[in-house]
């Protein structure tokens, strides 16, 4: 993806949108883990789907709903601050942060078959490339 003006801009107003989404699940969901747990989880099966769907592949698609939107959703930072501030578990912390990931992963691959499946194809002459 070649860096323009009017990438930085989708990847803005994307972020913007996906942040502002993130900071209300924050909001409405009064437990820090089950929020992070929501926005992360959420957000990558998002993101796969993102992936999935050929109406998603454009430059500016992928700038404003990958790049933006589900990196403005999602965050590593609160996953980090969340483990610091509750390293006294002992190894409940890194379990939880590990099965985090590993249910991201998941997440990730369930967006990404749901987008291929019920997402648009692509045209025949890109498919046969």
């Amino acid at each position: 993806m070649k860096i323009t003006g009017r990438i930085i801009l989708f990847t803005y107003l994307g972020g913007a949108i996906g942040t502002l989404l993130r900071f209300w699940v924050s909001v409405s969901v009064t437990q820090n883990l089950v929020s992070l747990m929501i926005v992360n989880l959420l957000g990558a099966a998002a993101l796969g789907w993102f992936n999935g769907d050929y109406r998603f592949a454009s430059e500016d698609s992928k700038a404003f709903w990958s790049v933006g939107f589900a990196g403005g959703f999602t965050t590593m930072s609160g996953v980090a601050i969340w483990f610091v501030d509750y390293a006294t578990f002992g190894v409940g912390a890194p379990i939880i942060v590990l099965l985090m990931f590993a249910l991201g992963i998941f997440c990730y691959w369930s967006g990404l078959l749901l987008g291929r499946r019920f997402g648009t194809d692509a045209p025949a002459e890109e498919a046969a490339k």
